[in-house]
């Protein structure tokens, strides 16, 4: 993925939009995968949702709105993880 390609999803444009300030009703759709949060007036929760999975109730089992955190983008060219290996008490 580009620069300018996550430069376009962060400012809406490309891939369906990804957007901080639309909310998400609880049983829609989600269009872009991303981090997204919800809360009442006791707690937060941040669950992260693929694009096409279907936006779940609160933990408190009740309808609520999903507002994005920031996109899964990857920082790197790839997309891949590399683990680092260390021994053992050593950090």
């Amino acid at each position: 993925m580009t620069q300018q390609t996550q430069e376009s999803l962060l400012a809406g444009g490309g891939n369906g939009g990804f957007n901080t300030t639309t909310g998400y009703a609880t049983g829609t759709i989600c269009q872009s995968s991303g981090t997204f949060r919800a809360s009442n007036k006791y707690i937060d929760a941040v669950l992260v949702y693929a694009a096409g999975e279907v936006f779940l109730p609160f933990v408190d089992g009740r309808k609520t709105t999903w507002y994005a955190l920031s996109p899964s983008l990857s920082t790197n060219k790839d997309g891949s993880f590399t683990s680092v290996k260390v021994v053992a008490g050593t950090v």
